[in-house]
């Protein structure tokens, strides 16, 4: 056995059992412990550090854990906010519409172009209302190259 696969078999379940007092040490890695000091001081790290965590898991949380857990992982309370969701889809409306206009002044006539047409200017009003109009504006610059 090399002493990476003897660390790998520090983790295995026999050797846990082992490390918990809960049954022998596997034979093959009694064998390598006998001829290796560093992996006989790894062995007794992981008893310690099975000890530990045995303890951890045993010990009662300190008063007051759980409600602050509960607190922080809750969702913040907030009601709909009607007036800027209607004015966002109002918003996108608009830009649709107005997207679908040029579409039908410059392009074909054809139903898909129409639909793609409102589809971006719906998608234009929402990322204005997500990053603002000059947010939007340089977005626009960077995409069609003139920034």
């Amino acid at each position: 056995m090399t002493c990476d696969t003897f660390l790998d078999r520090l983790y295995d379940e026999d050797a846990r059992l082992s490390q918990r007092g809960l049954g022998p040490i596997p034979p093959d890695m009694v064998r390598h412990m006998r001829e290796c000091e560093a992996c006989r001081a790894a062995h007794l790290d992981a008893i310690a550090d099975e000890r530990l965590l045995t303890r951890a898991l045993h010990a009662p949380p300190p008063p007051g854990w759980q409600a602050e857990v509960l607190r922080q992982i809750a969702p913040a309370p907030r009601g709909i906010d009607w007036t800027r969701m209607i004015a966002t889809v109002n918003e996108a409306v608009t830009w649709g519409v107005l997207w679908l206009a040029a579409s039908r002044v410059l392009g074909d006539g054809s139903t898909a172009a129409h639909v793609a047409a409102f589809c971006a200017g719906a998608a234009t009003a929402l990322l204005q209302a997500r990053v603002g109009r000059r947010g939007l504006f340089l977005f626009l610059r960077q995409s069609a190259g003139w920034a």
